[in-house]
């Protein structure tokens, strides 16, 4: 992973996750922000298995100087069950909670991938309009996205179907270049989308395989530019909606995290400006 040279100043409106590397929070933190993002995807496990706890956790956090786009994830929400529904809506009270601690607005909702979840799609914008109203109290956003495995929401165009229905200020869409790919959608349904209510755009790549789509999401994605998806084309259609916020690196890929934190965080940051610099150079500028 030699060779790798980071932009000579932080990007703002660009983040990664530190679920992509290996090791301690700290290294992964000041990996990240020397690379060059502005900001960072958390976690509820950066938080609760730092081995010094969660106020060391915060403290390495603000010392590093990055945001945080998005606090992941809450799951199997919309459309469960009355019992499991009350239950996920404690952990999304707890998880708003360390956010609020954090200093981050924005909670990423999965789409529910259990079986047990309901077909009925205005109960399940019901479902996200009433935790909207739980963020709202709080100065929260809610990120919807829909994932390539989910029960009933799987493409972005279902996801938007959900998201508008829901009709609330504080519930959006997170659209995930890797479900968008694997799915092979048409990327001109993401012209359809009202570029204010995209909330945040994760962007990887990935080889083409006969792997089951989960498998490749956690475990073989790529930087952007690095594999078959042509990620250029997919910010290109994002923009085209008036999107003008947050671009996150989202990779899981079981090799990186072997590696030195350092150098997957530049290789993440030159990837992705090799891949966008020509189409979106406004990402990459302080």
């Amino acid at each position: 992973m030699s060779g790798h040279v980071r932009p000579p100043f932080t990007c703002p409106r660009l983040s990664t996750t530190t679920s992509t590397f290996g090791g301690a929070l700290d290294g992964k933190l000041r990996a990240i922000a020397a690379a060059g993002f502005g900001q960072t995807e958390f976690w509820p496990k950066d938080l609760f298995e730092h081995p010094d706890g969660p106020d060391a956790a915060m403290t390495q956090l603000r010392a590093c100087g990055l945001g945080i786009s998005a606090y992941q994830a809450l799951r199997n929400y919309e459309g469960a069950p009355p019992e499991q529904r009350a239950r996920t809506l404690g952990i999304a009270t707890q998880m708003m909670d360390q956010m609020a601690l954090l200093g981050a607005d924005l909670l990423v909702v999965a789409s529910n991938t259990a079986e047990a979840a309901s077909p009925d799609l205005a109960r399940a914008a019901d479902d996200l309009a009433y935790l909207g109203d739980l963020a709202r109290a709080r100065g929260l956003r809610i990120a919807y996205e829909p994932i390539a495995w989910g029960r009933h929401v799987r493409s972005c165009a279902d996801g938007w179907r959900v998201v508008r229905a829901a009709d609330h200020p504080q519930v959006g869409l997170l659209l995930d270049s890797f479900h968008s790919f694997i799915l092979g959608t048409p990327l001109e349904i993401l012209s359809d989308i009202d570029g204010d209510k995209i909330f945040l755009v994760e962007l990887s790549d990935f080889a083409r395989s006969a792997l089951p789509a989960i498998e490749v999401a956690r475990h073989y994605r790529l930087f952007p530019g690095e594999g078959g998806s042509n990620v250029a084309e997919f910010v290109r259609r994002v923009q085209g909606t008036g999107y003008a916020g947050c671009y996150s690196v989202e990779v899981f890929n079981a090799y990186y995290r072997t590696c030195d934190p350092a150098q997957v965080a530049l290789r993440a940051m030159t990837s992705t400006q090799s891949a966008l610099a020509a189409i979106a150079p406004e990402l990459f500028v302080p």
